[in-house]
């Protein structure tokens, strides 16, 4: 049994962001950082559309069982339509919206699944929460070559591998070896 306040004491200890806010069961980690103490990098950008997606992670206390969240900020520099802190509903209202200051802010979308998520499930479920939208469509098109010819879906990889490493990185700094 832990309370929120030793996951947070936890978090703190192994210095995984810069500062930590709790919201409810959540805890988002603002200004993450890589165990070296250097910045750790929240933002994708596609190089042919400039659609930015902004990172931020969390981790909530759900019925003594620990989830690992990731809220995702969607922008792009179309002045038609931006959406404030007002239009994150729920859980949603944990985080902040991260975007580069010429952007702007589209959508925002949660990704969650437990922390102790095998890498496969953890891959299937950011599939289904967040790489099958149709407001991600620009993610398909984002390709590069790998040394063998093959395309490669490079934003869908940075993505994961971004949230995987933090999802690791919590991992060991909160779940019992």
């Amino acid at each position: 049994m832990f309370t929120l306040s030793q996951i947070k004491y936890q978090l703190e200890q192994h210095t995984v962001a810069g500062h930590i806010y709790e919201h409810q069961q959540i805890l988002v980690l603002q200004e993450p950082l890589n165990p070296d103490g250097s910045t750790f990098n929240m933002f994708i950008q596609h190089n042919q559309t400039a659609d930015q997606l902004g990172l931020q992670f969390a981790i909530e206390l759900q019925d003594q069982q620990l989830n690992f969240l990731m809220g995702v900020t969607h922008s792009n520099q179309d002045r038609s339509y931006e959406i404030s802190p007002g239009n994150l509903k729920g859980d949603q209202k944990a985080f902040n919206l991260c975007y580069a200051f010429y952007n702007y802010p589209k959508a925002f979308y949660l990704f969650r699944c437990t922390l102790e998520a095998s890498d496969v499930e953890f891959e299937q479920a950011l599939k289904a929460q967040l790489f099958d939208r149709p407001a991600l469509a620009f993610l398909n098109t984002a390709l590069k070559m790998d040394q063998q010819g093959h395309p490669q879906y490079w934003m869908k990889r940075q993505i994961n591998d971004l949230a995987q490493h933090m999802k690791q990185r919590l991992q060991t700094t909160l779940l019992p070896a």
